[in-house]
């Protein structure tokens, strides 16, 4: 019955007419699949940082000829481990990169044990990232006899966030993914003397050793 009556609907339209709600259905139907991709596009990101810092690293490394390492484990004290998602050993500096699946408003004191993240009108308490980097950058400087002013850190979020924490330092930073590759540009373009080869290989001994 709703067939017929939809057919007959159909006839009483002129040219015009149906081509107009024709093409309206049309519209109707690409827009929402557009909304769609770009809920299932933001869900995707969300859960997937990791592997698309990854793939942007991957990429931007190859093109720089920086080397890029992942996952490796590294001790905080006598009783504590963390992992560094990626390490970028461009000319000039270690970067070490962690990723965290983070979205909303990221706000408070870089200098402080927490940040507040809000999110969907609700605000939550959420440890400092921006502290594991500098922990772990201490630890390695001190074991790899490095100066500690050779090693930055990147925390990186998701895009859909805004990063609203105060006195972060040109070292340790917390930022989003699609300003990842900026941010390392910045890096490798000041003004300082590249690391030294020795340096370098004593450093991923050190590693090395310390992930069998």
């Amino acid at each position: 019955m709703v067939i017929f009556c939809y057919y007959s609907y159909m006839i009483l339209l002129n040219a015009n007419q149906t081509a107009y709600v024709i093409s309206l259905a049309i519209a109707v139907f690409f827009i929402g699949c557009l909304v769609g991709f770009l809920i299932y596009r933001n869900n995707f990101k969300h859960k997937r940082i990791r592997e698309l810092t990854y793939l942007k690293l991957r990429s931007f490394c190859e093109y720089n000829d920086y080397l890029l390492l992942n996952n490796y484990r590294v001790s905080i004290d006598d009783k504590n481990t963390s992992i560094i998602n990626h390490i970028v050993i461009s000319d000039k500096y270690i970067i070490l990169i962690n990723d965290f699946a983070l979205s909303g408003v990221i706000s408070g004191d870089s200098n402080s044990d927490s940040l507040i993240q809000y999110n969907k009108h609700e605000a939550k308490e959420i440890a400092n990232p921006l502290n594991l980097n500098i922990n772990l950058a201490k630890r390695l400087s001190l074991f790899n006899d490095l100066s500690l002013e050779m090693i930055k850190g990147l925390v990186v979020i998701n895009d859909d966030s805004i990063v609203n924490v105060k006195n972060v330092s040109s070292q340790f930073k917390i930022i989003r993914l699609k300003d990842l590759k900026k941010e390392i540009k910045a890096m490798d373009s000041e003004p300082i003397k590249k690391l030294k080869e020795e340096d370098v290989v004593r450093f991923i001994n050190y590693l090395n050793e310390n992930n069998k």
